[in-house]
């Protein structure tokens, strides 16, 4: 039976922690451990006898924290992590992480590794492992079967919603809303879903161009310390202002993909931003026939992006800016399949 190596990066996350003294908190070395113990006593030979491989896992863990609290330096350090264990020595990597900044450490993941020949998968849990809630274990288990199979490429993430487990594309999911647990993607366009033992892969994304994306634009997490994007979302009474130090500036829309935009505050921000020679993006904005706001938007200067996660372009901006690349080049480049819009 062939061996198939994969790595598997700890992050901390609700997947990596317990409660604890009143509350969850990071739990180290245990919930690692729980993760993988409870798959080797119970999954683990059904999945190598179906695939005929003898799964071996390396792990590593570059820092440990709940995900509401990741910044730039966890992002960089988990690419450096990744990079320097080398993904021509594995089969599939699996990225444990927190829900909370799924959606974007998912991105930041799926434009650094963009070009990946084998699967990178973000796993993540809505309760902890000890709890009987739990869909880590689940989660996991999806990221093994897409590894396994042995025909994908690129970076994903395996979350099980309780009425349907899918595989995500990293750079198309929404943030989580609150008081849910479910994860979902930009217009519900999934790579495809666990349906027992396989991964049925939608039809569209089964008819993608398979090539590499010409001209994609080269991104990475290092040096996201310095000067970040402004992410800014609408309010009735919304105060329009421009953040001191920031590189650029984006509004997340109303669901209908419009903003506040009648009033002389907006206009005068939107000249102020121009005066300081900062852009100005707006995301989520559907195709077709859009409201009259979305023209008062553009007339105002205001760059509005192709169908995509907002979470994801503002982590491509705040990329983009970081390596010196052309924001609007970056943005309007589908990179890791990204822009809906662009590929269906």
């Amino acid at each position: 039976m062939k061996e198939i190596r994969i790595l598997v990066v700890f992050t901390g996350g609700t997947i990596g922690s317990a409660p604890e003294s009143g509350a969850i908190r990071p739990a180290g070395e245990k919930a690692r451990k729980l993760l993988l113990t409870h798959f080797a006593d119970g999954r683990q030979r059904l999945f190598e006898e179906y695939f005929q491989r003898e799964i071996s896992f390396d792990t590593v863990c570059p820092y440990e924290i709940l995900s509401e609290n990741l910044n730039g330096n966890h992002l960089e350090r988990l690419e450096a992590c990744i990079l320097e264990k080398g993904v021509e020595n594995y089969e599939g990597i699996i990225v444990t992480t927190g829900t909370d900044t799924l959606a974007y450490s998912s991105a930041a993941m799926g434009y650094a590794f963009a070009n990946l020949q084998i699967p990178m998968v973000m796993v993540s849990a809505n309760f902890p492992l000890s709890d009987e809630r739990s869909n880590g274990f689940s989660n996991f288990e999806g990221a093994l079967l897409l590894i396994l199979s042995g025909e994908h490429k690129g970076v994903f993430c395996s979350y099980d919603n309780g009425d349907g487990h899918f595989i995500h594309y990293a750079t198309r999911l929404l943030p989580q809303m609150n008081y849910s647990h479910k994860v979902e993607s930009v217009m519900s366009r999934v790579y495809g879903s666990v349906e027992g033992m396989t991964v049925r892969v939608e039809k569209e994304a089964l008819e993608m161009d398979k090539e590499e994306e010409k001209g994609m634009v080269r991104l990475s997490c290092k040096n996201l310390s310095g000067k970040k994007p402004a992410f800014i979302r609408p309010y009735p009474g919304i105060v329009y202002t421009v953040p001191k130090d920031c590189c650029s500036i984006l509004l997340d829309t109303y669901h209908s993909g419009t903003l506040p935009a009648l009033g002389d505050d907006f206009q005068n921000f939107m000249k102020e931003a121009k005066r300081q020679n900062v852009l100005v993006f707006a995301a989520g904005v559907p195709g077709g026939l859009v409201y009259e706001t979305v023209d008062r938007m553009k007339k105002a200067g205001m760059i509005v992006l192709p169908a995509a996660s907002p979470a994801a372009m503002y982590m491509k901006l705040w990329m983009a800016a970081e390596t010196g690349t052309d924001l609007r080049q970056a943005l309007f480049c589908p990179i890791g399949h990204d822009l809906v819009s662009a590929m269906f």
